[in-house]
């Protein structure tokens, strides 16, 4: 499977927290915020239109080497809905976000989501309710093709995703008050490729 116009692009919503990310044909609808009631509002929104519906949602969450290691922000998608929280910079976190994570209509998936839920716990006192490692998953699905899995790796080979994963991004300082275009990107592409793969592994057997 190959993936067609693969190099993301970013326009500039006139709404400073809107941005429309592309990947592969795709236009990914991104919320980055650190105000509780758009966190809500997004959470709403999602509640609404998959409402008694079980599905995938992609987590993943961003933290800088230094200084504190805590998770700077946290992003979620489902289909082309990103929300990313500076959780770093939150006013507070809506019950509404927490209750979405506990919703067991949910499966939040990622690699390594264990990690990333246990550091949502710990540090911000988010649980959540299901969960499923893409990288466990693929490796049961497809038993010797894959051995320790990357997101881009999984994302090129079982939904025809190309990621590019930047070192300079990885590594740039997520406690940044304002995310540059870069980090929107590839935070946005990272949750969108573990809701893909987590998609094709729970929805599409």
């Amino acid at each position: 499977m190959s993936a067609l116009d693969t190099k993301p692009s970013i326009p500039i919503n006139p709404t400073p927290s809107k941005y429309s990310v592309k990947i592969s044909g795709k236009t990914i609808e991104t919320i980055v915020t650190d105000k509780a009631s758009k966190a809500d509002e997004w959470v709403h929104q999602i509640l609404s239109t998959y409402a008694g519906t079980s599905t995938v949602v992609g987590l993943d969450t961003e933290w800088s080497p230094h200084p504190s290691k805590r998770a700077a922000i946290l992003q979620l998608c489902i289909e082309e809905k990103c929300l990313i929280v500076q959780l770093f910079y939150m006013d507070s976190i809506p019950q509404s976000l927490k209750n979405f994570l506990m919703d067991s209509n949910f499966t939040f998936v990622g690699i390594g989501v264990a990690r990333d839920i246990a550091k949502l716990k710990n540090e911000y006192e988010l649980e959540c309710s299901k969960s499923m490692d893409i990288g466990e998953g693929a490796k049961r699905q497809w038993p010797g093709r894959f051995q320790g899995p990357s997101l881009k790796q999984l994302a090129l080979e079982i939904v025809g995703l190309e990621m590019r994963k930047p070192k300079d991004v990885c590594m740039s300082n997520w406690e940044t008050r304002l995310l540059n275009e870069a980090q929107i990107e590839y935070a946005c592409i990272d949750a969108y490729a573990s809701y893909k793969i987590g998609h094709k592994l729970l929805m599409e057997e």
